[in-house]
């Protein structure tokens, strides 16, 4: 045994070891938390129920998998702990830190201290034990994403284990907005991200899958979760997010494309509740709606960002192109996923009951999917059709030749394009009175400002219908062309030439909305700003009516040589 797997081995014993020594003597856990006291540690029920049930989870959620993978030799899911423990270990243990569920907040916040300190830093320093140091750590972690699962099971596993981690961020944002349990991040960390990242490494390592110890180990997991939920009982909203798991673990026995619907399921469930806590008075805070759609929006714009970060160069230059394009789009509906949600707040429909209330629900959500979806067009590299710029010139195809990525994309197309744009025009200026969006009536500047916002980005969406795209049909199958009914552009231009044109409007109407919800309380830049609303309505319709002219006639490049 080399110095890499008895590394592992080490961080394998004292996991198993944890729970049972804080049972025996929690006095040297008092000293080991930075002695706090014994007193001050058993005080508070709170903190022996969470502490405990972090100890249990390592017990029976991290150690298993270690003594497994040094018996087999699975000297790359070595690499997955290291990257566990640096990168997911260090940013929960931190915001557990950041808002207030350290156990021992009151102390110096000496649980998220003792992780950084013996498992981040006990991370790096095996990270270093690699033959290859710790760039050798990451690259078998991308050599294993790579990997193309060799069999059927593998395939539908690797299935469960994505759509488990997407649940299991959507547990922890749940445990710390609504649960508000003490080292609650940290506990559901321990009972869904490592147990999804086990699941996952099987999926794409090239090596048989043991699957009697994955049932062993689901169960296991399974037993301790429901342990602490129903007979233990005293760790609140983490009592909803074990069931789920335990239910989903289960049923992943049966198929792991069941535990995959049931986690997938259980996402939008944790989410709706998110939803109705920060929509209710009695429950959150006042602006509590308005920072939830503030966290969503940064989510958009951090996952575009850690795209590019991941895999910008797997792609040659024209592709790039299109990447750093579709980065500029999740962006700018990162920002409007915020400013909608703002706008409603200033105007006071941010509020259960009101029309601001289903944006709460459905726009986040939305803007997400949109959003990874596009990004998962660009992986395929296949067109589709709400994007001509993507295929007019033969560059990919129309559609992806999986028609349920085609009808999904296209149901996000028109969810976030047409339904739910138009519905934050139509509750916008109900909130604000649709008079605001005269020049000679509108009551305040902000209101004035904010109408003329929403106005911009809704148009602009219509617009794009009317010269671009049409209204194409969601999939290549002829079921695709029943509903909607395809209808061409009715004044086709140049896609190419529309998009310039787009992005302006998007912009003015993105800097309106944020003008009027954070700068504009008051009447003194009135006339001021009428009057750059006014040339600014001037110039871009001067734009459009010049990109109609220029493209009158047009005929897509595709359509040309398929006629020739």
């Amino acid at each position: 045994m080399n110095a890499y797997e008895f590394q592992l081995l080490f961080g394998a014993v004292n996991y198993a070891g944890m729970y049972p020594s804080l049972i025996v003597a929690p006095w040297l856990w008092a000293l080991m938390f930075f002695n706090v006291g014994l007193d001050n540690m058993m005080s508070d029920p709170a903190i022996i129920h969470s502490i405990s049930a972090v100890f249990l989870l390592l017990m029976t959620v991290v150690s298993l998998p270690y003594f497994f993978t040094l018996q087999y030799k699975y000297t790359n899911y070595i690499s997955v702990t290291i990257f566990q423990r640096i990168a997911v270990v260090s940013c929960l243990a931190a915001i557990t830190a950041i808002i207030g569920q350290d156990p021992f907040s009151n102390f110096h916040n000496n649980l998220a201290g003792l992780m950084f300190v013996v498992d981040v830093g006990s991370g790096f320093a095996h990270g270093m034990a690699h033959p290859k140091g710790l760039p050798g750590v990451f690259q078998d972690i991308w050599t294993l994403s790579k990997n193309t699962p060799s069999t059927p099971f593998d395939k539908a596993l690797r299935v469960e284990a994505y759509v488990g981690i997407a649940f299991s961020f959507m547990a922890c944002v749940y445990v710390a907005v609504v649960a508000q349990i003490k080292a609650g991040l940290i506990i559901t960390m321990l009972s869904s991200i490592i147990v999804y990242f086990w699941l996952g490494f099987h999926a794409n390592d090239p090596t048989p899958t043991p699957n009697k110890f994955l049932v062993f180990h689901r169960l296991i997991v399974a037993a301790t979760l429901l342990y602490l939920s129903e007979v233990e009982g005293n760790l609140g909203g983490l009592n909803t997010v074990f069931r789920i798991i335990s239910f989903a673990l289960i049923a992943g026995i049966v198929s792991p494309y069941a535990g995959a619907l049931v986690t997938g399921a259980s996402t939008l469930f944790l989410y709706k509740l998110g939803c109705d806590y920060v929509l209710s008075p009695e429950e959150s805070s006042e602006k509590a709606a308005f920072y939830w759609m503030l966290g969503w929006g940064v989510v958009t714009v951090v996952s575009s960002y850690a795209w590019i970060y991941l895999f910008i160069d797997q792609y040659d230059e024209k592709q790039k192109k299109r990447v750093w394009r579709t980065n500029w789009q999740d962006r700018i509906l990162g920002l409007f996923c915020f400013l909608a949600g703002a706008a409603l707040d200033k105007a006071g429909f941010l509020l259960p009951g009101t029309l601001g209330a289903p944006v709460v629900y459905l726009l986040p959500p939305v803007t997400l999917w949109f959003t990874l979806e596009t990004k998962m067009l660009n992986h395929m590299q296949v067109g589709t059709p709400f994007h001509p710029t993507w295929w007019i010139d033969g560059d990919l195809p129309k559609f992806s030749n999986t028609d349920w990525v085609n009808a999904t994309f296209g149901i996000a197309t028109a969810l976030i394009t047409v339904i739910l744009t138009s519905y934050a025009f139509y509750g916008i200026n109900t909130a604000i009175g649709f008079k605001s969006l005269s020049f000679t009536g509108s009551e305040t500047t902000w209101k004035f400002a904010m109408a003329h916002g929403i106005l911009y980005i809704f148009h602009s969406g219509m617009w794009m219908i009317v010269a671009s795209s049409g209204i194409p049909p969601i999939g290549k199958a002829k079921a695709f062309s029943v509903f909607p009914p395809p209808l061409p552009a009715p004044l086709q231009a140049n896609p190419h030439d529309c998009v310039p044109a787009h992005k302006t409007d998007l912009f003015i109407g993105n800097f309106l909305l944020f003008a009027a919800t954070f700068f504009l309380w008051d009447d003194e830049y009135d006339t001021l700003v009428k009057v750059a609303v006014g040339l600014a309505w001037v110039v871009t319709t001067t734009m459009k009516l010049n990109i109609h002219v220029k493209g009158w006639g047009y005929v897509a490049p595709i359509s040309q040589q398929k006629k020739e």
